[in-house]
């Protein structure tokens, strides 16, 4: 490989950061270099100049993407963080009472921004779908930046050390296939998956009830954290709920929501 230098670093960190809001600080910078090694390798690439002309060339194509693919960080986890979803079966009338919309469309409407693999909107759905019975249709959009993770998630099929994480009062909900566990039917079809960069505008028809961005932020500075906050603020319904990571916060940023306790605001 050609030198890494700290010219290279600057320019590929303020092409992630224009084109995803992602903030690499300086002490990234060998895992970044790391991340652009893989990417390169597949493709036989030893420079990162050439590279970056690569995939600067047309942003709207697949070594463009696939380059969006090898620098974000996926983590995630069946119910995690799971006092989230405690919240919603321990307060759903108190949801109710906030947000008659749900009762009066006879829908739930909820976004999973930053979805990875899947883990979370289909915790979402099998909560959600103890909570209403059927009574309620749950409509759930999950959307993720990088295509491969979409991938697995839109597949339904998990593997063993992904099983492990789920409650055994859930495990009725997944089906063992060879090595591996599918979800059930009747959790998958409450769940739309699309591809979407949370810096671009947000042209929803109708408002969420709920949306999850947990984890994502962190990668974010203070500006585009804001920011993002307040396009969610738009596009969520009057009651509805925000729920964003542990380790995330809206100190310091200026919104409208009203805290609900740690990690989750209501409209």
């Amino acid at each position: 490989m050609t030198e890494f230098s700290n010219s290279c670093f600057k320019k590929y960190t303020d092409l992630i950061y224009a084109e995803t809001g992602i903030s690499i600080n300086p002490n990234k910078k060998q895992l970044l270099q790391m991340k652009l090694n893989k990417a390169m390798n597949k493709i036989n690439m030893k420079s990162y100049d050439e590279y970056f002309e690569l995939v600067t060339k047309n942003k709207k194509d697949i070594d463009f993407q696939q380059f969006v693919n090898h620098i974000t960080t996926n983590t995630t986890h069946f119910f995690r963080e799971i006092n989230h979803f405690e919240f919603i079966k321990n307060n759903i009338n108190f949801i109710l009472e906030n947000n008659p919309r749900i009762m009066n469309k006879k829908e739930i409407r909820v976004w999973s921004a930053g979805c990875s693999t899947g883990q979370e909107p289909i915790t979402l759905s099998i909560v959600l779908g103890q909570c209403f019975n059927d009574r309620i249709n749950v409509k759930i959009l999950a959307t993720d930046i990088d295509t491969k993770v979409l991938k697995k998630a839109v597949s339904g099929m998990y593997f063993e050390s992904d099983y492990e994480s789920i409650p055994k009062e859930y495990n009725k909900y997944f089906k063992k296939i060879n090595n591996g566990y599918k979800i059930k039917e009747d959790i998958y079809k409450k769940i739309v998956y699309r591809h979407f960069n949370l810096m671009d505008d947000f042209n929803f028809k109708k408002g969420f009830d709920m949306i999850f961005c947990r984890n994502v932020m962190i990668y974010f500075n203070n500006t585009v954290q804001e920011t993002l906050i307040n396009k969610f603020y738009n596009n969520i319904v009057p009651g509805g709920v925000l729920f964003i990571g542990h380790s995330e916060s809206l100190i310091n940023k200026k919104h409208n929501f009203k805290s609900l306790g740690p990690s989750m605001y209501i409209k």
